[in-house]
């Protein structure tokens, strides 16, 4: 038997942002995550909760994700390699989203806490509202596979917000 395992790696393993600082989008795909299918019934669709070192939402009935250390339920499915998850932060955020996304991102209809299930740039993604220091700040979910493209989605999308590509070679 080979004691072979696969090397954890994000997607694009850096982090974009505007001069000003106005946008920043990073790769946080290698943030454990969960598919839980019990334990959580307070957390209702379309909302999240801060349940100390994890952050839980549901856009489903009877399935929930969770970010961070796992769960103790039996029903438990490790997603961590199968979603990308990206965060997108700043003043702009959401005009940038606006662009690729369909969801209405105003205050009143998708607030701090908020969760969607939702199309970005026409791939099904989960998206969670999660200020960071009372600055608008977005989790994007979307399956692994499409992580490369929604990434560079994104960054098109914030060109005008002077949002640019940090890589090396980029």
């Amino acid at each position: 038997m080979s004691d072979w395992k696969p090397v954890p790696r994000g997607i694009v393993a850096e982090v974009a942002s505007s001069d000003d600082g106005d946008v920043t989008l990073s790769d946080v795909s290698l943030t454990p995550k969960w598919r839980v299918f019990s334990g959580f019934d307070d957390i209702r669709p379309g909302v999240s909760m801060r349940l100390g070192d994890r952050l839980a939402w549901s856009v489903s009935p009877d399935e929930w994700t969770v970010l961070g250390s796992p769960p103790g339920q039996a029903e438990v499915v490790d997603l961590t390699h199968v979603r990308a998850m990206f965060r997108l932060t700043g003043v702009n955020a959401w005009r940038v989203l606006a662009k690729i996304c369909a969801l209405d991102l105003g205050d009143d209809t998708f607030p701090e806490g908020a969760a969607a299930r939702t199309l970005v740039a026409g791939v099904a993604t989960e998206l969670v509202r999660d200020d960071r220091d009372a600055v608008r700040s977005y989790l994007i979910l979307p399956s692994r596979s499409f992580g490369r493209y929604i990434h560079d989605v994104i960054l098109d999308a914030g060109e005008e917000f002077g949002l640019v590509d940090t890589r090396v070679g980029s």
